[in-house]
């Protein structure tokens, strides 16, 4: 019984594991998605977090909200393009946050997701003739 226990703890402790908030650099947007207008490049970020749940509110043009949820977490960051270059922007991880300015590690395989997904779709976008 005891050897099961501290499996499962083991276990647990590996599963909530804190990680420093990653911050996304700045990408270049690809040479042929540079042309189109900014509605153009904030539809193909929607679309492309669409596909993995997340959530976008416009802000501005050039930043939209995203949001994405699996309970009891909430996780919420900033997309902020241009014509040039977009990047993901840390906004609120709720009850995720940990000490030390931490968060659990599902935000950042959930954003590090959303950030490849949107190279991909960008680079999809830019390669249409």
């Amino acid at each position: 019984m005891r050897n099961i226990l501290a499996v499962a703890a083991v276990l647990l402790l590996a599963a909530c594991q804190t990680k420093p908030i990653s911050t996304t650099q700045e990408h270049t947007v690809p040479p042929g998605a540079r042309v189109l207008p900014l509605t153009a490049i904030e539809a193909a970020i929607v679309e492309a977090g669409a596909r993995r749940g997340w959530h976008f509110r416009h802000v501005s043009d050039g930043q939209v909200r995203a949001t994405y949820s699996k309970w009891p977490w909430v996780a919420e960051a900033d997309v902020l393009f241009s014509n040039q270059t977009y990047r993901i922007q840390y906004v609120s991880a709720k009850n995720m946050e940990r000490r030390d300015d931490g968060v659990e590690r599902a935000y950042n395989r959930w954003v590090g997701n959303l950030e490849r997904d949107i190279a991909a779709k960008l680079d999809q976008i830019g390669t249409r003739p």
